[in-house]
């Protein structure tokens, strides 16, 4: 592929995880511009820190991370073809570049492409891998009852989708992305799993997904707005076990490391 992958990172300039951050997306093989969306008073240390990485003003606090990243896309002119952010203390994998180019080398390429991620530590010890529905088709079902089935971590919108989705919704604090990708997937575009461990999501205390009480109240408002129609119970039912299913390695993984955990726990109690 010629034209980069357009990388999002929002951040406040204090992460001590920065600076891995913006190697492990400098590391990709594949094209790619990054782009640091930070506070106007830190936005200089950034880019004498990192002057391959370009940096722009983010919207404020008001705007917060989602409107960090509105920011960005909107300031970054240029020829990219894809998208993709990643929080300042999580990383891009080598599987990131190689779902990149088993995408972009299909004969049609879905607007819309996610991978597996890793879970951390805050020492970059493993933790886990995040449960995924590898078939969008049964997403829906799966939202209706709680259950989020990917994370938004090496996650890929094509640059039409993006325009199409007219940049996330600021009134999220913690479930923009959600929203952001749901609102794509209910609209018909297209999406396509690939299994490949494309990034790492870090757990520490203090993190704002570690909020699971607004993320779960985000997430239901998200999932009524946007999917109103209660799908019939044996759909969700099916969903609900075949993914139970799909996902037992890790599960079992999980409960072995950790012992009987959810995924909201184990945000809120970051090992």
């Amino acid at each position: 592929m010629s034209a980069p992958v357009l990388v999002v990172t929002p951040t406040l300039g204090v992460s001590p995880y920065l600076a891995e951050t913006v190697a492990s997306v400098a590391a990709q093989p594949v094209p790619t511009l990054h782009v640091l969306a930070a506070p106007r008073l830190r936005a200089a240390r950034l880019r004498e820190r990192f002057p391959h990485a370009r940096v722009v003003t983010d919207s404020g606090r008001v705007g917060g991370l989602y409107g960090a990243i509105n920011a960005a896309l909107v300031g970054t002119a240029g020829d990219w073809a894809w998208f993709t952010y990643i929080n300042d203390d999580d990383v891009l994998l080598p599987g990131f570049t190689e779902a990149v180019r088993r995408h972009c080398t299909r004969l049609d390429p879905e607007p819309v492409a996610y991978g597996n991620v890793e879970l951390v530590d805050r020492r970059h010890r493993h933790v886990g891998f995040v449960t995924v529905e590898p078939n969008p088709a049964w997403i829906p079902a799966l939202l209706q009852q709680g259950i989020s089935p990917l994370m938004q971590q090496g996650m890929l919108f094509r640059r039409d989708c993006v325009r199409r989705l007219s940049g996330f919704n600021p009134e999220f604090r913690l479930c923009g992305d959600l929203d952001f990708w749901l609102r794509a997937l209910v609209a018909g575009e297209r999406f396509r799993h690939h299994p490949i461990t494309v990034a790492q999501f870090r757990l520490r205390p203090g993190q704002l997904s570690g909020q699971t009480s607004e993320t779960v109240r985000e997430q239901t408002r998200i999932v009524q707005r946007l999917l109103p129609q209660r799908l019939p119970a044996w759909r969700r039912r099916a969903a609900r076990w075949r993914y139970r299913w799909r996902n037992l390695p890790f599960y079992l993984e999980r409960i072995w490391r950790h012992g009987f955990r959810t995924s909201y726990q184990m945000l809120e109690r970051a090992p």
